[in-house]
């Protein structure tokens, strides 16, 4: 029997950032956040490292930058896979909001 609980959270308020469940510091497991970001913001270059990564967008529309010049835009209804140790970024394209779940699985 796990001590884990059934929980909801609500996507909603003001804030950039909110992280749904999961910890950055632990070895292992699961960890996603809902994220908002304005017109022409970027999330910021950054590494996938050990986990394998997958992008649930919600609302707007988004350039996907990953490796060195790739590129992929994507919209409300779109899921997008980062493997793992994969330099990638994220940047609303349009003026409206974007929002997105992430969601982060370390591997070994």
């Amino acid at each position: 029997m796990t001590k884990e609980k059934v929980f909801c959270t609500q996507l909603k308020g003001k804030q950039r950032f909110l992280r749904l469940f999961g910890e950055s510091t632990k070895p292992y497991g699961l960890a996603s956040g809902f994220v908002t970001l304005k017109s022409k913001e970027s999330i910021g270059l950054h590494n996938t490292q050990n986990k394998e990564e997958v992008l649930i967008i919600l609302q707007g529309q988004a350039q996907v930058s990953y490796g060195k010049h790739s590129r992929l835009k994507v919209k409300k209804g779109f899921f997008v896979y980062i493997p793992p140790k994969t330099d990638h970024n994220l940047k609303t394209i349009v003026i409206a909001l974007l929002k997105y779940v992430y969601i982060t699985a370390r591997i070994n």
